[in-house]
């Protein structure tokens, strides 16, 4: 059954017209899994393009919608690293799963917009980063959790059946292909590059 977006706290306000700030979160507040797959395919002495593929075609869409849960994940990776534990695995992500600058600015965004989280993303290796702005977002929906994952249109539209249809709607996201179904509900996007300058170009909106 599908499940309705995290609400970690209810900060939508009403009345007056509010920007609702819809954030990725991999390449956008967190980092991605890149520097995962370089230390693993390292460790193989494999290329990083070549374990990214063979996530991508094997598990990436039962991972990410959770069909599969997180210990296959590390349980796949056995098939490349064997001996690996998930507790190592786990180690491993910690060191490389980090918060961006943009998590820092969070706070004074909240002033001016509800802000959501939608990822692609495991609920376990998530929510824990995001404990210290829990109190500035409106709402939290995680593939796994929900059954749906992005680029499909669904996961959108869970996240907009809790906005306010009169409320402009502002996606960001570091992949163009996931901009797309936003702007066929008629979301503003706006691209995460890995210079950060979104920031500033999504300063200058609010």
């Amino acid at each position: 059954m599908r499940k309705e977006p995290y609400r970690l706290r209810f900060r939508m306000r009403f009345g007056m017209s509010r920007l609702q700030l819809v954030l990725d979160a991999g390449g956008v507040i967190v980092t991605n899994m890149l520097e995962l797959w370089k230390e693993i395919a390292g460790e193989v002495e494999i290329p990083v393009h070549e374990l990214k593929e063979s996530f991508k075609v094997q598990l990436r869409s039962t991972l990410w919608n959770g069909e599969s849960d997180e210990e296959a994940f590390w349980q796949w990776l056995t098939s490349y690293y064997p001996g690996l534990t998930a507790a190592d695995g786990r180690a491993i992500l910690a060191r490389h799963l980090r918060v961006l600058p943009a998590f820092h600015r969070i706070q004074s965004w909240s002033d001016a917009a509800d802000i959501h989280v939608l990822s692609n993303h495991r609920h376990e290796w998530l929510m824990p980063l995001l404990e210290p702005i829990a109190p500035y977002l409106a709402s939290v929906t995680i593939s796994s959790q929900v059954g749906s994952c992005k680029p499909s249109l669904d996961i959108y539209k869970l996240v907009q059946s809790g906005l306010r249809t009169q409320d402009r709607v502002l996606f960001v996201d570091d992949s163009e292909r996931n901009l797309v179904p936003a702007r066929e509900l008629g979301w503003d996007t706006l691209l995460a590059d890995e210079q950060g300058e979104w920031m500033d170009a999504l300063d200058a909106r609010l």
